[in-house]
């Protein structure tokens, strides 16, 4: 599980980086863009290895939780899904992951794992479209 989050069920602590920063002497106060829980990486460690990212994070209850102005819905299927307040995204590179890569389209991945286009603003209430 990932985030910016110290607490227990958190496994990667990830902190923002000030731009313009050269040295650990500038250290700046800012707003946080990461979530507190962020997302879980789900890896399989046999054939076909999958890897999965669901964006919001579980409590200490091993419950999914998302913040109060997360975005949230009900999908056709009567299933909850959702998108952390600041999002999940992930983008391929184009030509795969080599030295001639070039970088690819960002998308923004779900409580459920479904994978949208970028909203409007990194915060905003209503979602992308399904791809």
């Amino acid at each position: 599980q990932v985030g910016r989050s110290t607490e227990s069920p958190i496994d990667f602590v990830v902190t923002d980086t000030i731009s313009g920063s050269q040295n650990n002497d500038e250290t700046q106060i800012t707003q946080s863009t990461i979530s507190r829980f962020a997302c879980r990486i789900v890896c399989e460690r046999s054939p076909p290895y999958t890897a999965r990212i669901f964006a919001a994070g579980f409590d200490s209850s091993k419950n999914i939780f998302l913040g109060e102005k997360a975005a949230k819905w009900k999908n056709p299927d009567g299933h909850m899904d959702g998108l952390t307040t600041n999002g999940v995204l992930v983008m391929h590179p184009k030509g795969g992951f080599t030295e001639e890569s070039k970088p690819g389209v960002w998308r923004e991945i779900s409580v459920c794992g479904d994978v949208y286009t970028l909203r409007e603003t990194r915060s905003a209430q209503q979602r992308g479209k399904l791809v």
